[in-house]
């Protein structure tokens, strides 16, 4: 600890000695999020599985300085990590979850640059029920990216003050690979209307060769039981020429302690280089969606549901494989910053599909039938 706290003090002298009108203009929050538990599965690769559960536990930075004129220089620098072993995720990133510099301006809006989340992710994500609670309830295959599986680089994003409730926003993702400009390049674009109980939002993005651009993405098993009937026990890298999302969504506050949301996506993968099997230059093309609600049953204690319905069609195969989710959450806040959960999901493999395929379950392998559930009980913190 006393290391730690050794190791800030550099960070710290600057605004020690700053005046305290300096002071006041600037400030620079460290804030984070850890997650831990146990997740259990009844099918996974045909067995049962027991094991530590690993949460989208993070850490970061965020800064602000005041320029004067409305104008203030901004950066976050986020990165994500595995409480149970303490190495960094997001392939390895430092600040693998989010990294960017910008100024904002009252009038003009904010414009900054880095490693930063698409308007699919501010926008859509917002409504599903992995961003809304914690992380476990992702659509199949996490197909859609809702729950963060990767990030863009190399970006320069523009979004808009909130002028009568609405924000529009755009980003461009330079590909960085020198003699093809448009290479693991990606563009993302969208709006958001916020007005009293009601939040509406519609958003796109595209990126080009994204299983080079965002290599941590989910570019292997965890997708690959969605594109075919072949035996989960199987893994082949999905390794697509481009993938697209676009979608819309929104919520409605009945009350305070109320709260319901629906959501639709598509997601598109063109030539999906599954060449193995054929599907070299096959399309994959998934539509979600989801229905949600919350509810406080008492000051500490908030009960969630989730239904998400998938559906599939992957060209050349004529597969058309579909899923039935259902996720049942139950969050109790010991204190503002500290809760204890329990997540309970049921899926069912419908269509083609012959395979369930839980996003966090299916970190130890696809189920070998149509069906398979998973619980996580665990404990979430909040600095």
């Amino acid at each position: 600890m006393k290391k730690y706290l050794y190791s800030l003090v550099p960070l710290m002298l600057p605004l020690v000695l700053c005046s305290p009108a300096q002071a006041q203009q600037s400030s620079v929050t460290l804030y984070g999020v850890l997650m831990g538990g146990v997740i259990y599965a009844n099918n996974s690769l045909g067995g049962k599985s027991v094991g530590p559960a690993n949460g989208p536990s993070r850490w970061g930075f965020k800064g602000a300085e005041d320029l004067g004129g409305g104008t203030r220089a901004i950066f976050t620098l986020e990165g994500g990590f595995n409480p149970n072993t303490g190495a960094s995720a997001q392939g390895g990133r430092e600040f693998g979850r989010q990294a960017f510099v910008g100024l904002q301006n009252e009038r003009w809006g904010t414009l900054t640059t880095g490693r930063q989340y698409d308007l699919t992710q501010d926008w859509l994500a917002q409504y599903s029920a992995p961003v809304r609670w914690n992380g476990y309830t992702a659509h199949v295959g996490d197909n859609d990216n809702f729950n963060y599986q990767f990030r863009a680089n190399n970006t320069l994003k523009y979004v808009s003050p909130r002028l009568a409730g609405v924000q529009f926003g755009a980003m461009y993702s330079f590909g960085g690979q020198a003699g093809s400009f448009n290479n693991q390049s990606g563009v993302s674009f969208g709006a958001n209307y916020v007005g009293g109980p009601v939040s509406v939002s519609a958003a796109y993005m595209r990126l080009n060769r994204p299983s080079t651009a965002a290599s941590e993405g989910i570019w292997n098993t965890a997708l690959f039981p969605s594109i075919s009937a072949q035996s989960p026990t199987l893994s082949y890298s999905v390794s697509p020429a481009s993938m697209e999302i676009w979608g819309a969504g929104g919520s409605y506050a009945f009350s305070d302690s109320t709260n319901a949301a629906l959501i639709w996506s598509h997601s598109r993968y063109e030539n999906l280089g599954v060449t193995q099997l054929g599907l070299g230059s096959a399309r994959a093309d998934f539509d979600n969606i989801e229905a949600n609600v919350s509810h406080f049953l008492t000051l500490a204690n908030q009960i969630n549901f989730a239904y998400t319905y998938t559906r599939g069609k992957i060209s050349v195969t004529g597969f058309t494989p579909q899923y039935h989710q259902f996720s049942l959450i139950d969050n109790y806040f010991l204190s503002k910053r500290t809760a204890l959960f329990v997540v309970g999901i049921f899926q069912l493999a419908a269509g083609d599909a012959k395979h369930a395929n839980i996003e966090y379950a299916s970190s130890g392998g696809a189920s070998t039938t149509t069906r398979q559930v998973a619980v996580t009980a665990g404990i979430f913190h909040r600095f």
